[in-house]
C-alpha cells in the first residue's frame, strides 16, 4: 500500500490499534470472528475458520503499525508461527493459504512450508488456478507482489486469468461467479479487492494494462458512489447499475474503498482523493441516519447499517430483480426506515492499519476528534 507524506501515527489508526485489544483473545493468540453489543455488554462471538483469516489480517496490520514505531499489544511473529499448526485445516482453502502467504512475506519472517507449498501448487497448477474466486485471485496476486519479485510473472498470469474470468469488458465490474445464476450479481468486496489488486501490480511492475482495468473499475464504482458517500453492497455487472445500497458496511467505507482509491492516489490520480473522503466522513456521521458509526466509548466502528424491514436472501434477490427489469429504483432510504447493526467483525479494525498506517495526509479525516 503506497502512503503519501512522513511517517506518523494519525487518530484514526491508534483508535483502531486500542479496538483490538478487544477483540483478541490471550490465551489462544487469535482475534475472536467478531464482537457484538448483547444487553449493554460487548461479547465475543467464536467461528474457528473465520478467526485463522482474520488473524492473519490483523497481523499485517499490527505489523504496518510497528514499522511506525507504535507499540503493539502482542508478538506478531509468534502468533504469526503458532498459526502454523492450523495450516493443514485451511489447506484446501486457496484464500486461507494466499493471506498466509502474503502476510508471512509482508511481516519478513519464514512463510510456513506447508502453506507455500500449497502455494506453489496452486501457482503452477492451471486448472486449480482457473478455480479461484475474485477475493482468492486478488489476495494472490498481492501475495505474489509482496516480499521480492520472484513471482512476478505469476502475478500476470493470475492477473489475466481474473481479466479474462471475471471483469467485465464494458462496465469494468467485477463477477463475483464466472458462471451460473449469480454471474451477473456482485458485492462491493469483489470490486474493491479486485481494483487494489490490478493498481498493486501496476505499481510493482509498471504494467499499463494492469493499471488500465484498474482504474477503469474504480472510476465505475466512484461514478456509482451513493450520495452520502455509500459505497453500495451489490451491483449489476453486465449493465453497471447498483441494484441495492443496502446493507451500508462501515469497512467499504475506511478500508475497503481506500485500498483502491490510495493505490491510484499514489500513482498520481489525484481524482480519487474525493470519493474516498466522501465515503469515509460516512462513518463521520454525514450520512442518511445523521449518526456516527464510531463508538469512542468502546474503541469500535458498528459494522453497518441495515434495513428494519426483513432482509431475506429472496427478498434481497427480487428487490435486486425489481431494480434491473422491473424499473425499479435502487436509492438510499430515509432514517426511520434504518438501524445500526452495533458488532464488528475481527478484521474490520485492522484492515485501516494496513490502508492508514503512516500517513501524514487526510487530516481531516483521519485525526478527526472523534478518534481521540
Amino acid at each position: 500500500m503506497s502512503s503519501a507524506g512522513t511517517k506518523t501515527e494519525n487518530r484514526f489508526t491508534q483508535f483502531c490499534l486500542r479496538g483490538l485489544e478487544n477483540i483478541y483473545i490471550p490465551s489462544e493468540h487469535v482475534f475472536a470472528a467478531s464482537i457484538q453489543l448483547v444487553d449493554g455488554k460487548m461479547v465475543h462471538v467464536r467461528d474457528r475458520d473465520l478467526e485463522f483469516r482474520f488473524t492473519m489480517n490483523t497481523l499485517m496490520g499490527l505489523h504496518r503499525m510497528r514499522m511506525q514505531g507504535a507499540k503493539v499489544f502482542l508478538d506478531i511473529e509468534s502468533d504469526y508461527h503458532g498459526m502454523e499448526k492450523q495450516i493443514e485445516e485451511h489447506s484446501n482453502s486457496p484464500l486461507d493459504i494466499a493471506a498466509t502467504v502474503w502476510t508471512g512475506r509482508c511481516l519478513g519472517t519464514e512463510v510456513p512450508s506447508q502453506a507455500l507449498s500449497s502455494f506453489r501448487h496452486l501457482l503452477n497448477n492451471a486448472p486449480q488456478m482457473r478455480s479461484l474466486g475474485p477475493k482468492a485471485l486478488a489476495w494472490s496476486i498481492a501475495a505474489c507482489l509482496t516480499g521480492g519479485t520472484d513471482d512476478y510473472r505469476h502475478a500476470l498470469e493470475l492477473a489475466k486469468l481474473a481479466a479474462q474470468r471475471y471483469i467485465h469488458p464494458v462496465t469494468g465490474l467485477v463477477r463475483q461467479e464466472p458462471f451460473g445464476l449469480r454471474r451477473n450479481w456482485s458485492p462491493f468486496g469483489a470490486q474493491s479487492y479486485m481494483a487494489f489488486a490490478f493498481l498493486f501490480l501496476a505499481r510493482e511492475t509498471g504494467n499499463d494494462w494492469a493499471r488500465n482495468i484498474g482504474l477503469r473499475t474504480a472510476r465505475k464504482l466512484v461514478q456509482l458512489q451513493g450520495e452520502n458517500g455509500q459505497w453500495a453492497w451489490m451491483y449489476h455487472v453486465p449493465t453497471g447499475r447498483v441494484t441495492d445500497y443496502y446493507p451500508v458496511f462501515s469497512v467499504h467505507q475506511y478500508a475497503y474503498a481506500p485500498f483502491f482509491l490510495l493505490e491510484a492516489i499514489g500513482q498520481g490520480y489525484e481524482e480519487f482523493r474525493k470519493p474516498l473522503v466522501k465515503g469515509f466522513r460516512w462513518i463521520l456521521g454525514q450520512n442518511e441516519i445523521g449518526q456516527s458509526m464510531v463508538e469512542p466509548a468502546r474503541q469500535i466502528v458498528w459494522r453497518r447499517v441495515i434495513r428494519k424491514s426483513a432482509d431475506a436472501k429472496l427478498t434481497k434477490l427480487l428487490r435486486a430483480i425489481g431494480t434491473i427489469y422491473g424499473g425499479v429504483k435502487s436509492g438510499i432510504k430515509k432514517a426511520h426506515d434504518l438501524d445500526i447493526d452495533r458488532q464488528c467483525w475481527g478484521f474490520e479494525m485492522a484492515l485501516p492499519l494496513v490502508v492508514f498506517s503512516g500517513m501524514n495526509d487526510f487530516h481531516e479525516i483521519l485525526d478527526d476528534k472523534c478518534f481521540s
